[in-house]
């Protein structure tokens, strides 16, 4: 005999939370960020030694005090405002937490390529 009346299958629901990240996520995120603000800080000063090679009369700028000033210190002072950016976008979810977590990268690469520009001209 067969039953023609199936059990009827239960409504689908669409309650379940949009996917926008998880707090894992964002913390993994967010380590690599501090990895990458703390290799900038310590290493990046470096490129100051660009000047070794500068005499007396050189026009280039990292040869001159501001130059070798900024590739000193555009680096430490971008890590350090990454690093408070990756923390908050750590500790925040939504747009406010992406967008702090996207900007520091963007300063990050910022201050190198600012640095890199200076001391190879």
């Amino acid at each position: 005999m067969i039953n023609n009346q199936a059990p009827a299958a239960p409504p689908v629901r669409d309650d379940a939370p949009p996917v926008t990240g998880s707090a894992a996520g964002r913390v993994a995120v967010g380590l690599l960020l501090l990895a990458f603000a703390g290799v900038t800080g310590l290493f990046a000063p470096l490129l100051v030694m660009a000047s070794d090679n500068c005499f007396e009369g050189d026009a280039r700028t990292i040869c001159s005090v501001g130059g070798q000033q900024i590739v000193g210190t555009l680096p430490v002072a971008a890590a350090v405002v990454a690093a408070l950016l990756t923390v908050v976008g750590m500790g925040r979810s939504g747009p406010v937490g992406r967008g702090c977590l996207l900007a520091a990268p963007c300063l990050l690469v910022l201050s190198w390529v600012v640095s890199y520009a200076i001391a190879g001209s």
